[in-house]
């Protein structure tokens, strides 16, 4: 899988996680607000601990980031709320993008391990040094390229 299918999968994939972590802190006893989430933290009480530990540590570490994600994710829900329709199509198609993944790696588990320990160390090296790993768009200014 190239850089550019695999972003298209890992981005949408934190921001969905993120944003779940985000507002259930902002919607911490309210009703309806994310029934799945809710349900999935009924279900795993310590995971969702451990995870919800784990985003306030980064957002600890990173304030600005945090900020940034937290608007990110209230402009996402507020284009699903105003389209419905398109959001609901995006999501089928992330769904049919991971059941393709899961079947490549039911058909090949070794080449996805491997694959799994390639992006593995890349995240380790990103976290070492982020600088090195800045991608166009994901920052107030993004790398140029070469041709403009």
């Amino acid at each position: 899988m190239n850089i550019h299918m695999r972003s298209l999968v890992l981005i949408p994939a934190f921001l969905g996680l993120f944003a779940g972590v985000a507002l259930a802190e902002d919607s911490a006893g309210k009703p309806g607000s994310a029934p799945d989430r809710e349900q999935w933290c009924a279900d795993n009480p310590q995971k969702c601990q451990e995870l919800k530990t784990r985003m306030q540590e980064k957002c600890a570490q990173d304030p600005k980031r945090c900020e940034e994600m937290k608007a990110r994710a209230a402009e996402l829900k507020a284009k699903c709320d105003a389209n419905p329709e398109e959001c609901q199509k995006k999501r089928e198609q992330m769904k049919a993008r991971r059941a393709e993944m899961r079947a490549r790696c039911e058909a090949n588990p070794e080449e996805c391990k491997k694959r799994r320990e390639e992006i593995r160390e890349h995240r380790k090296q990103c976290r070492e040094n982020p600088d090195k790993c800045r991608r166009p768009g994901r920052d107030k200014d993004p790398a140029v390229k070469p041709n403009t």
